[in-house]
Order: C-alpha cells, then structure tokens, then sequence
C-alpha cells in the first residue's frame, strides 16, 4: 500500500525541518543587533535570517527576522505594518498583542499578529535563561526592516 502525504503534514514537516535548520545555525552569527537602554543594559536582538521575493501579484517578500532575548529583557512597544507570524525557538517569551490578555509562550508555540496591531508586551520572563524567536513577516516587496518593526 502506498503512503499519502497530506498537504498539511508535509507543511508542517517543511516549516519544523526550517525552524531547526536556523535553530542550529544560530548563535553562530556575530551580525545581531542588540538594542540597548539609555542606561547601556542589554535588550533584544534582531538578526535577518532570511528574505525571498514570493510569486504572485502583487509583489510581496518573506522574511525571517531572529529576535534573541537575554533573560529578564524585552522589546519597545511597537507595531508592525504588515502583520507578523511569531514562533518561539528556545525559552519563553511573553507577548500581549492589543488588549488581549498577556500570555507566555513556550519552545514550539506561536502566535499572529494582525496588521497596524500595537504589540504592548514582548519581553522574556525568566531571569536565568534566554529565549529567541523567530518572527515571519509577508509585506511588500519595497518594505524595509524599519517597516517591518516600528516601534511607538
């Protein structure tokens, strides 16, 4: 008897066997950005992993930014133009998008955040332990990194 592939398993198996392929080469990369207080303390970190013009009309670009959280440390409010897909990597990371409610993710969950949305909270709860994330953005293919993340 031969094995049927469904579309959503192979799409799961394509998007997990992405995640531990940029999973397994970070932390190799001297390129990411820490953002830093005004009083010098470590923030989050922003690294692109990648980006790749989409087929179709009209023209649109994926993109794959890395944020890395030190323990204890977050983002600015801010907001994304485009809307954005988050996936946790490693450790946890506390989100509040809008009004909801705040919650904690762990290791393999993810979240959307819908277009023009003010994500209020972004930060890693623990104190001993980093976390990173993966953030997934479909946007126009002239937007720029800037555009992406904006912070208020």
């Amino acid at each position: 008897m031969k094995a049927t592939i469904l579309r959503r398993d192979f799409n799961r198996a394509a998007i997990a066997a992405l995640f531990a392929a940029i999973a397994a080469a970070r932390g190799t990369d001297a390129s990411a950005q820490p953002q830093q207080t005004a009083a010098g303390a470590k923030q989050s970190a922003r690294r692109d992993v990648i980006r790749q013009s989409l087929p179709g009309d009209p023209a649109r670009d994926i993109t794959l930014v890395e944020v890395t959280y030190p323990p204890g440390t977050g983002s600015p409010v801010h907001a994304h133009a485009n809307g954005v897909m988050a996936y946790v990597v490693s450790g946890m990371v506390a989100s509040q998008v809008g009004d909801g409610p705040e919650r904690t993710y762990s290791a393999g969950e993810a979240w959307w955040e819908p277009v023009g949305a003010v994500h209020r909270v972004s930060r890693n709860p623990s104190s001993t332990e980093p976390a990173t994330l993966l953030a997934i953005y479909i946007a126009p293919r002239e937007a720029t990194s800037a555009d992406l993340m904006k912070p208020l």
